[in-house]
């Protein structure tokens, strides 16, 4: 009898200190594009499912993606990143976004996301929502560039301690004439945002692509 108690006693212990795990999914027109100042693998991405623990807070990054219109007026519409932060949750979870159906609802969304974080059992989970604004000519390049200084600025949907969070994705602009390449980085070097995002794309390029792209660019001089 006292090694059972012992037990019991030791089980009820565990349970009220373990650390619940609940899995995070998005709504079938969303996608992750940066979880916990992390770019989502495209693996990750195409899951659309994370783990979190229920003690800590948790920001992604998503982006609505839907076709609008119809018959031959057809047309891809992406919404502008946005930024989700929430608590953790033992529960699954899902992050949701309305249905767009003309570009006149996504230019709608753009202004205002509408975006709600609810368990699988209906239970809304308070969310903060803000837009993550950008520039230049291929903005998702600069996703956890631009994320880290939104962490830092500590706006709306902001978490602290993700604003020095780099990845080895992470590009790096450096000054002409400094070339050298920083090993896990990719590093560009120009005179302007679109000359450097060039730079940055034709790195991520598979050696095929590159060729192919060089070969393009001789035919266009």
């Amino acid at each position: 009898m006292k090694l059972r108690a012992v037990v019991l006693g030791l089980a009820t212990l565990c349970a009220s200190t373990a650390t619940f795990a609940g899995m995070v999914s998005t709504s079938s027109n969303l996608e992750f594009l940066a979880i916990d100042g992390q770019k989502a693998s495209k693996s990750l991405g195409k899951a659309k499912t994370f783990t979190v623990d229920d003690t800590q807070s948790h920001q992604v990054v998503v982006r609505l993606n839907e076709i609008v219109g119809s018959g031959s007026n057809q047309s891809l519409f992406e919404s502008n990143p946005v930024i989700v932060t929430f608590q953790g949750n033992a529960e699954d979870l899902v992050i949701s976004a309305p249905v767009i159906r003309n570009l006149d609802s996504g230019d709608k969304f753009n202004q205002m996301p509408n975006i709600t974080v609810k368990t699988k059992s209906g239970n809304a989970i308070s969310a903060k929502v803000d837009v993550l604004k950008q520039e230049g000519l291929f903005p998702s390049a600069n996703v956890l560039n631009d994320l880290a200084e939104y962490n830092a600025s500590g706006a709306a949907a902001s978490v602290s301690a993700f604003a020095a969070t780099t990845s080895a994705n992470s590009m790096v602009a450096v000054p002409a004439g400094n070339a050298k390449a920083n090993k896990g980085k990719v590093v560009v070097q120009g005179e302007n945002v679109a000359e450097q995002q060039l730079q940055y794309w034709f790195q991520q390029a598979d050696k095929e692509t590159q060729t192919r792209f060089l070969n393009w660019a001789k035919s266009h001089k």
